[in-house]
């Protein structure tokens, strides 16, 4: 359906990520869910060279904070869906961890 990579995951967590290679900051990370059925099944990451940045810049735009991990930090959408900014840098596309 779209053109990029597809990478599987080594983690039970999730099934893979999807990303361009031209360098966009958005990943589409699938993700396994212990329940049956949900509205979402995935959610996307935000890839960023400046992590706090960037979560301040979505907090203005109307993103509420559910909080930090280790690289990354979940924000919701103004409809509620959870989305991740990560540290993988749409710059440097040749390293992101999408695994």
């Amino acid at each position: 359906l779209l053109p990029g990579r597809w990478v599987s995951s080594r983690s039970r967590e999730f099934a893979g990520k999807w990303h361009d290679d031209a360098g966009s900051p958005l990943q589409l990370l699938f993700q396994r869910l212990d329940e049956p059925d949900g509205p979402v099944r995935a959610h996307l990451d935000h890839g960023t060279d400046d992590l706090a940045g960037e979560v301040r810049r979505l907090l203005d735009l109307g993103a509420t904070d559910v909080g930090p991990g280790r690289g990354w930090h979940v924000l919701r959408d103004r409809v509620g869906l959870a989305f991740c900014v990560t540290e993988n840098s749409p710059a440097r596309t040749r390293y992101r961890d999408i695994g």
